[in-house]
Parts: C-alpha cells; sequence; structure tokens
C-alpha cells in the first residue's frame, strides 16, 4: 500500500484515541507509534484535509487555542476497519547506510567502520532505554489498547536487542586480520 494511502489509515487510527488538532495528532504520534512508525508531519494537514473532503474526518474550532479540531465519523471509523481486516504489505523499502558502509568497509580507513558501529550502538543503546520506558508506561496505562500498544512496543525492544547483538558479534568479528 502506497506511504500516502497509509498515512490515511495512521491518521484515523490516532483519532480513535478522540478528537485532536493537527498539532495534538503529531504529537501524540511522535509519542505512541513514533518507535515503529515514521509519518512526514508535512503530509499531516493535507492528508487531514483529504480526510475531511472524503467524510472520514469532521473538524469544527478547536476549543482551546487555535486550529481545528477533528473527529472521527462513523465511515472513517468503518474505512479504517476495512483497512485493518485487509492483510498488511509483505515488503518495505530497507536502506541502511550503515549496512552499505559496513558492505563497503574493507575500502574504508583502518577502524571507520568501527567508529560507525561504535556510534550505532550508543543509539541502540538510548533507543532501547527509551522502549523500556515506554513500556513501562504503557504497561501502568490501563487502556483497552493496552495489550496491543504493549505488543508493539515489544516488537521495537526485540528489534532493537537483536541490532544490539549484531552490532556486538560485527565488531568482535572485525578483527585486524579482517582489514585490507
Amino acid at each position: 500500500m502506497a506511504r500516502s494511502s497509509t498515512t490515511r489509515y495512521a491518521v484515523l487510527g490516532m483519532l480513535t484515541l478522540g478528537p485532536m488538532t493537527g498539532y495534538a495528532l503529531r504529537e501524540t504520534i511522535a509519542g505512541t507509534i513514533g518507535h515503529f512508525w515514521h509519518e512526514s508531519f508535512g503530509q499531516l494537514y493535507p492528508t487531514l484535509a483529504a480526510l475531511e473532503r472524503d467524510g472520514l474526518v469532521a473538524s469544527r474550532a478547536a476549543r482551546t487555542g487555535r486550529g481545528r479540531e477533528h473527529t472521527l465519523t462513523p465511515a472513517g471509523y468503518d474505512a479504517l476497519r476495512t483497512w485493518l481486516a485487509q492483510a498488511p504489505a509483505t515488503s518495505s523499502s530497507h536502506r541502511s547506510e550503515l549496512l552499505l558502509k559496513v558492505f563497503f568497509g574493507r575500502h574504508a580507513e583502518p577502524g571507520t567502520v568501527e567508529r560507525h558501529l561504535e556510534m550505532h550502538r550508543g543509539a541502540l543503546t538510548e533507543s532501547r532505554a527509551y522502549l523500556a520506558d515506554l513500556e513501562a508506561q504503557v504497561a501502568d496505562d490501563p487502556a483497552p489498547d493496552q495489550a496491543y500498544w504493549l505488543a508493539t512496543v515489544r516488537h521495537g525492544i526485540h528489534l532493537t536487542d537483536a541490532s544490539l547483538a549484531w552490532t556486538s558479534e560485527t565488531l568482535a568479528s572485525l578483527t585486524p586480520e579482517t582489514a585490507p
């Protein structure tokens, strides 16, 4: 499914949490699904406008502050449920500059790839700590969606743990004997 199409469903899904302004939607995405779903925030307002044109979202002047507050319509909820029933796309584009540099690493100055991997390990360690905090936060939230939310956070934890293990393994394998 095209990214713009899935953006629509990400927005519809977020609006199941309640009415939101565009800004609140952006902040909620960052704080909830942001660990696995990256949305172009520049697309949120055009997406909200398109969803409103299609009758899937309604808006009104925000009760506090500026902007418009968006709510999910019954048609929007039906569209979300229809999308949820469809099998997810099996392919996703995966591009990793780090892996590209590791692949061609024999041609780099000695220690360069190792430095990249150490930086990667640092970023992963920070991400792992964030996910652990998020897991504790979600575990303390008695929301009806809790089990689903925890599943996505734990997926991130497992992926991060696997990446940390791969990084350590790769660093250990890049001994002076592997240098050109």
